[in-house]
Parts: structure tokens; sequence; C-alpha cells
């Protein structure tokens, strides 16, 4: 655990120190944005699905992780603790990076990365009801921190596409 937080605060400091170029690329697709409504669609049915495991004597928790990996030297770390998970890792490419530290009573989390040197950090300790999440990358470069969990960032979908680009999410709850 504690290598975990070393790693975590050494990528935080190398990432932070980095000049970034803010969307570097534009899609003019929309089946682009078709597709991400209808994941926020199955994610709002899941969220309406989930808040019920609590009140319902006869669910089974089950927690699953789903990994798949193509190409060479692509890294996951995935500590989750939970009720009921359901994670799916998929990287295509060539080292790429995905650290998952997530606490959460019902955990929904995809990302999928295709191309080269991408990184996602999803780090939620704190223990929230809910935890839902979907990121795509897709290029070359492209870091992706999310630190946290409130109501904003339930069900959020990021998509990123491009190179060189880094998006830090902190969410901070009251």
């Amino acid at each position: 655990m504690k290598n975990i937080i070393r790693i975590s605060i050494a990528i935080l400091v190398l990432l932070i120190g980095n000049r970034t170029d803010a969307q570097t690329y534009k899609v003019d697709n929309s089946s682009t944005t078709s597709n991400l409504q209808i994941k926020a669609d199955q994610f709002k049915l899941f969220s309406s699905q989930a808040g019920s495991l609590s009140n319902s004597k006869n669910v089974s928790a089950s927690n699953n992780i789903y990994i798949q990996q193509i190409g060479n030297k692509n890294d996951i770390v995935s500590n989750t603790k939970s009720v009921y998970s359901d994670v799916g890792l998929f990287q295509k490419g060539n080292n790429n990076e995905i650290l998952l530290d997530i606490t959460a009573g019902a955990i929904k989390e995809n990302v999928l990365q295709t191309g080269i040197n991408n990184s996602v950090i999803d780090i939620n300790t704190k223990g929230s009801i809910l935890h839902t999440t979907a990121v795509f990358q897709k290029g070359a470069n492209q870091n992706l921190i999310m630190l946290g969990s409130n109501s904003i960032s339930d069900n959020m979908i990021i998509s990123m596409q491009g190179k060189k680009q880094t998006i830090l999410v902190r969410n901070i709850r009251n």
C-alpha cells in the first residue's frame, strides 16, 4: 500500500511539472457524442440500481475485474474495496498505465486506452457510496488524474483523443 502511494505521489509530481497543451485534437464526428450519450444513459441506470443495493436483502455481492492488454510494457495496478464492483480495463498499444485505488460501496469503472504512453490514475479512498466512471483515451502521451469523488463526478465520462493532453480532476467533498 505504501508503494502505491509513493508511486502515485511521484507520478503526480512528474505530471504537474510538465508543460501541457490543451485540446490539440478536434473531432467533428457526431457518432462519438451519441456513443458517449448511450454510455451516460447506461451509467444512470446502474446508479439507480446501485442505490438500492443496501436496501435489498436478496442481492448477492460480486466483485469483478476484467483486464485485457495487447502490446508491450502495459501496466495495471488495481486496488478496489467495495460490496459490488464491475471494473473493465482494456489497453491496446505500448507503455500504457492504469492505477486504481478506490474504496466505495459500489464501483463501476471502465477504462479503454488505445495508443502509446497513456496513463490513468483514479484515487478515491474516502469511501463514497457510488463510484462510476468511464475513460476513453486514444492517442499518445495522454494523462488523466482523478482524485476523490463527489456528486458531480458520479457517472463522469471522459474522452481524450489526440496527443499530449493532461486532465486533472479534483473532487472535493464538503
